[in-house]
C-alpha cells in the first residue's frame, strides 16, 4: 500500500520520506528535518575527482520579452511552468512556489533569465527579490503572474526590459 503525505496527500516515493510521513516539499514547509541517510548509503554515492564530469555550459536563453508567467501542477503534484529551466542554481529537482526556498528562487532565476536576461536577473539579487514578492506566498495549486505586473515591478525595481539592463 502506498504511503501518503500527511500534508499534501501525494504519494511518498522514497522509503525515509514514506517512514516520517511527509514529502520532503512539506517537510519543508514545516520545518521538519530531512530522515538522516545511513553511512553506508552516503559513502556509495561519493565520486572521486576522476568519476565526476565537469558542468555543462548553461546557455543564455533568448530574451523572450514579458509574457503572462503561467504556473500549475501535474497529476502527480509535481510543479509545471510555461518557462523554460534554462539554469539550475539552487535546485536541482526543480521549480517550486508557495515558500521562500530553493525552489522558488530557482523559478524566478529563470523566469527573469527568459525576460530581461540572466545577467539582469542576477545583478543585486534582483530575482531574489522577485522570488519574494510573487512566488514566495502563491497558493500550491500555482496561478498566473501578468505580465502587466512584472513590467511594472521591473520599472519599480529600475530595470529596462528593452534593453535588459539595471539602472540602479
Amino acid at each position: 500500500m502506498a504511503v501518503q503525505c500527511i500534508r499534501c496527500g501525494r504519494t511518498l516515493k522514497t522509503q525515509p520520506w514514506a517512514n516520517m510521513g511527509v514529502g520532503s516539499v512539506c517537510a519543508g514547509r514545516l520545518g521538519i528535518s530531512p530522515p538522516p541517510t545511513p553511512k553506508a548509503e552516503r559513502a556509495s554515492k561519493q565520486l572521486t575527482l576522476s568519476q565526476m564530469k565537469p558542468p555543462k555550459p548553461q546557455k543564455q536563453p533568448k530574451i523572450r520579452g514579458l509574457f503572462d508567467v503561467k504556473l500549475g501542477r501535474n497529476a502527480d503534484g509535481t510543479a509545471k511552468a510555461n518557462v523554460p529551466h534554462a539554469f539550475v542554481r539552487h535546485s536541482p529537482d526543480g521549480f517550486e512556489w508557495g515558500y521562500g526556498g530553493s525552489g522558488p528562487a530557482e523559478l524566478a532565476l529563470n523566469i527573469l533569465s527568459a525576460m530581461i536576461g540572466k545577467e539582469s536577473a542576477e545583478k543585486g539579487g534582483l530575482y531574489q527579490k522577485f522570488k519574494f514578492e510573487f512566488l514566495a506566498d502563491l497558493p500550491f495549486d500555482g496561478g498566473t503572474i501578468k505580465a502587466a505586473d512584472i513590467e511594472e515591478w521591473l520599472k519599480q525595481n529600475g530595470v529596462s526590459r528593452e534593453e535588459g539592463t539595471n539602472h540602479e
